[in-house]
């Protein structure tokens, strides 16, 4: 293949050449049997041992460099899966086509053309295999995790097989804030909510309402930013335009990801014939105009679009169901629910609705809880739980992986910060977070794992809009660079 970056003047060359491999080749959740495949066929190149389990996980094993083979073992650990999200108006098929990269005219932000950008996890994964290409390095003994399906819900990481690894020390690449150590995470639990949506046919004048425009963003490190829901959003008008006007659900749809707040949503709704169609239009222009005004400062692209069609018959909702299911809509929990009382401003428990669709004769609305406290983790899925009974539905939890807890004392991240503050001069940050990492899940694993995560700047990950700055992924490389050089003293 070609590669746009290789000219690139920066110590990091080798990652972003790796990073152009990757994108390359489609790697959402769900469709990682070629990134998998591609991991496995670059061990065999480079003669490293590697395991490729059921699942798609992919170990690689590489022994010390000279006079550091008595050092302790160092696990590096990333994901390979991305959150693919694009533009309304971007026609890629992100299941078959590579993304297409594009570096600013600042020449130092790389970002993709109309989707999410995959640095989350991609530039982990790069980093990997650049520190595994290169011979020259003096570094310990490493074991190199690549996991599947990291964003929807950890499910790769569950089926690890840890027995294989002499490791005890893991750093995790899957952050996205240079110099902010993470050593802690929120648990998470994916349940999906099925309401009945029985139909019959009725004859009317169809409106389609599009809530658009939203900034949308990871669902555990934007939940506390005030950010608007795009299906929270639809649920209010929703509920506000039956009370108005005499009308028909047909369908309901938003998101597509469980851990990005929901950018866009759409309902389908029928009128009776020769209903006139100003009145309406006059009230959905009110109803824009009053989102623009609340979200004017977290969503200030916040838009209520709508688009009548000829009138035809069509299968609606029945009456009585879709009450319940604009109920539902309206009262979900949604957001931060409880705030740390140890740490200012951190989330401890949060709701993200991130899909909602209309499937024949139900809607399904998916779920991510997430909390550092497992006893509000659960008090939140039986909430949800009760909602959905209370209104005529069912409810299935999907995955559930547990929280990452705060090691207080950590011999590995001393080390760390050590480098950190010796390589840049100011002290490292450490934090914990309220997105999930897949920490928690090997250190219950591997008894006794000393775990940090860490990572370049990225910006608006789970968006179109995700970028990341050159600048950081070099600094970023270097600092992994003289951890394994210290590691292996």
């Amino acid at each position: 293949m070609e590669y746009k970056f290789d000219d690139l003047e920066i110590g990091a060359k080798p990652v972003i050449h790796y990073f152009e491999e990757i994108s390359a080749i489609p790697h959402g959740s769900g469709n990682t049997k070629g990134i998998s495949d591609y991991l496995a066929g670059f061990a065999k190149e480079h003669g490293l041992r590697h395991i490729q389990d059921r699942a798609g996980n992919v170990i690689i094993f590489k022994n010390a460099s000279k006079g550091a083979e008595k050092s302790a073992t160092l696990i590096l650990q990333g994901h390979m899966d991305m959150v693919c999200e694009k533009e309304a108006d971007v026609s890629i098929d992100m299941d078959k086509e590579p993304i297409s990269l594009q570096l600013d005219a600042d020449g130092d932000t790389l970002r993709a053309q109309g989707t999410t950008l995959g640095a989350d996890n991609g530039i982990g994964i790069a980093i990997m295999l650049a520190v595994l290409d290169n011979d020259e390095l003096v570094h310990p003994p490493l074991e190199c995790i690549a996991t599947v399906d990291e964003e929807t819900g950890m499910l790769g990481c569950a089926e690890l097989d840890c027995s294989t690894l002499s490791g005890r020390k893991l750093l995790n690449l899957d952050s996205e804030d240079e110099g902010v150590f993470v050593a802690g995470c929120a648990g998470g639990t994916t349940l999906t909510s099925f309401l009945p949506a029985d139909t019959k046919t009725r004859e009317g004048t169809p409106l389609t309402i599009t809530v658009t425009g939203l900034k949308g963003g990871h669902s555990g490190e934007m939940i506390n930013e005030g950010r608007a829901s795009a299906n929270q959003v639809l649920g209010r008008l929703l509920s506000a335009l039956r009370r108005a006007y005499p009308c028909r659900l047909i369908s309901v749809n938003g998101g597509t990801k469980d851990n990005a707040i929901t950018r866009e949503a759409v309902a389908k709704i029928l009128f009776k014939p020769g209903r006139t169609h100003a009145e309406i239009e006059e009230w959905l222009t009110c109803f824009d105009k009053t989102l623009k005004d609340e979200y004017q400062f977290t969503d200030p692209g916040i838009s209520v679009n709508y688009m009548w069609e000829e009138d035809h018959v069509c299968d609606v909702i029945r009456k009585g169901e879709a009450r319940k299911i604009a109920a539902f809509l309206c009262t979900f929990p949604y957001g931060v629910q409880e705030y740390s009382p140890v740490s200012k401003n951190l989330p401890q428990t949060s709701l993200n609705l991130g899909i909602l669709k209309t499937l024949g004769h139900e809607i399904s609305a998916t779920f991510l809880i997430r909390s550092s406290i497992d006893s509000q983790k659960d008090m939140e899925t039986d909430r949800v739980r009760a909602l959905t009974k209370a209104l005529g539905g069912l409810s299935k939890v999907e995955s559930t992986y547990p929280a990452w807890e705060f090691r207080k004392d950590s011999a590995f991240r001393d080390k760390i910060t050590e480098i950190y503050k010796k390589q840049t001069g100011k002290d490292a940050k450490i934090d914990i977070i309220h997105g999930g990492v897949e920490c928690g899940l090997i250190c219950g694993k591997i008894p006794g794992l000393d775990a940090v995560s860490a990572g370049p700047d990225i910006y608006d990950i789970h968006t179109p809009a995700e970028h990341i700055s050159l600048k950081s992924i070099d600094r970023f490389y270097t600092f992994v660079l003289e951890l394994l050089k210290e590691i292996a003293k």
